[in-house]
C-alpha cells in the first residue's frame, strides 16, 4: 500500500481527496494548519503543518511515496508578498522536501484563472496565460518552477476552473450571497441573463481528476486542465442560484456587455473598490443577524473574479476525458443546488 500525503485536507478540495485515495486503497497522511478540521484518515494519520515552515515540511513527508498537493491561499485581501509565500515558495519547499524524502510522484491543483482573456472558443494548455493579479501571478509561478524541475520526483499540474463546493468561502462562493444579498431590498429578484459565458468544476470533480491522474504515470510532467464541460452565461449561472433558493424573480434581460465594463472602471476608480467592498461586508452582516446565521462567510469583492464580468472562461477539459475521467457534476444547476442545502444545514446561508 503507498502513503500519500494531502495538503490542504481540511479545504474544499482536500476533504474529498481523502475519503477518495483510501476507497482506492492508499494510506494517507492529511496535513492542513488545524488538525481539529481534518477528517482523520480510517488508515493513515493526521500532521498538522504550516507548510511556510521548513521543518514542519519535513516532518509532513516523512515516509509518504507521493503528495497531492491542494493547500493555497486564496484571500482576495492578502497582499502579493503573503501570496507568493504561500502559492509558489511553499510548493517549492515541500517539493524539495518529498523529493529529498523519496517520494515519486507530486500533484499539484492549479488554476485555469491563468488563462489570459480568451475572445473567442475555449481555453486550453497551450493558450496565452496572463495573470489577472497577484493570486493569479503566485500560482503561475509555482507553476513555473516546477515545469523547470528535473529529476526523481516526477510533477503533474491539474488547472481548475472555479471551483464551487462544499466549505468554499473564496471565489465561487461568492454566487452564495448574491441572491441573499438582494433579498434585503426587494422580495422579487431581478432575473439576468445572457453575458460573458464561462465553465466552473465541482470540488469532488477536481478531488476525482487529482487522484486519477496520481494513478496513472502517462500524465507524469503534464498539465491538463478539468472543468464540468457546462458552459453557461454569467447571467443565466446567477438566475440559476435564484432558483436553488427558491427566490421569486422576474426577467430583466441579457446582461450589457458595456453595463458591465462600465461597472468594471467604475470600481477601479481611487477608492471605490474598497468602499464597494466594505458596503458589501456589511449588508452580508445584516443577513446573518436576520437570519441567525452563522458568521462563516465574508464576502469580498475579489478583482480577479471581476474578470469574469467581461472576460468568457470556457475551460477545455477533454485531455483529461481522453485518459478517462468524466465529471460526477456535469450539470452546473444540480451540483449547485446539491451544494447550497450543506451550506443552509451548516447555517452558513439562509433558507427561504
Amino acid at each position: 500500500m503507498k502513503t500519500v500525503l494531502v495538503t490542504g485536507a481540511a479545504g474544499t478540495v482536500g476533504g474529498h481527496v481523502v475519503p477518495l485515495l483510501e476507497a482506492a486503497g492508499f494510506r494517507v497522511v492529511a496535513t492542513d494548519l488545524d488538525a481539529s478540521a481534518i477528517r482523520v484518515p480510517v488508515r493513515g494519520e493526521i500532521r498538522a503543518a504550516d507548510l511556510r515552515d521548513p521543518e514542519a515540511v519535513e516532518r509532513v513527508v516523512r515516509h509518504v511515496d507521493a503528495v497531492v498537493h491542494t493547500a493555497a491561499l486564496l484571500d482576495a485581501t492578502a497582499d502579493e508578498q503573503t501570496l507568493h509565500e504561500v502559492n509558489a515558495r511553499a510548493v517549492a519547499r515541500l517539493f524539495e522536501a518529498a523529493e529529498a524524502a523519496g517520494a515519486r510522484r507530486f500533484v499539484h491543483m492549479s488554476t485555469a484563472m491563468i488563462y489570459a482573456p480568451h475572445a473567442r472558443g475555449p481555453v486550453r494548455v497551450g493558450c496565452a496565460v496572463a495573470p489577472r493579479g497577484p493570486h493569479g501571478a503566485s500560482k503561475l509561478a509555482a507553476e513555473e518552477w516546477l515545469r523547470a524541475r528535473r529529476g526523481r520526483l516526477a510533477w503533474t499540474i491539474l488547472r481548475a476552473a472555479p471551483i464551487y463546493g462544499r466549505r468554499g468561502r473564496h471565489f465561487a462562493a461568492g454566487l452564495l450571497v448574491i441572491g441573499p444579498l438582494l433579498r434585503l431590498v426587494t422580495p422579487l429578484l431581478p432575473r439576468p441573463s445572457g453575458g460573458p459565458v464561462a465553465t466552473m468544476v465541482h470540488a469532488e470533480d477536481v478531488a476525482r481528476a487529482l487522484v486519477h491522474v496520481l494513478e496513472r504515470s502517462a500524465t507524469e510532467g503534464e498539465i491538463l486542465d478539468v472543468s464540468d464541460g457546462d458552459a453557461i452565461p454569467l447571467g443565466d449561472r446567477i438566475a440559476a442560484t435564484f432558483d436553488a433558493y427558491g427566490l421569486r424573480s422576474i426577467r430583466t434581460g441579457p446582461l450589457s456587455g458595456r453595463v458591465l465594463g462600465a461597472v468594471g472602471r467604475a470600481l477601479r476608480a481611487p477608492g471605490a473598490f474598497e468602499s464597494t467592498d466594505a458596503a458589501l461586508l456589511g449588508a452580508w452582516r445584516l443577513v446573518v443577524a436576520r437570519h441567525g446565521l452563522r458568521p462563516a462567510l465574508r464576502p469580498r469583492l475579489d478583482r480577479e473574479a471581476l474578470t469574469l464580468f467581461t472576460d468568457d472562461l470556457v475551460v477545455d477539459a477533454s485531455r483529461l476525458r481522453a485518459i478517462g475521467w468524466r465529471p460526477l457534476h456535469a450539470d452546473f444547476r444540480r451540483g449547485f443546488a446539491d451544494v447550497l442545502r450543506w451550506y443552509q444545514a451548516e447555517r452558513w446561508v439562509p433558507r427561504y
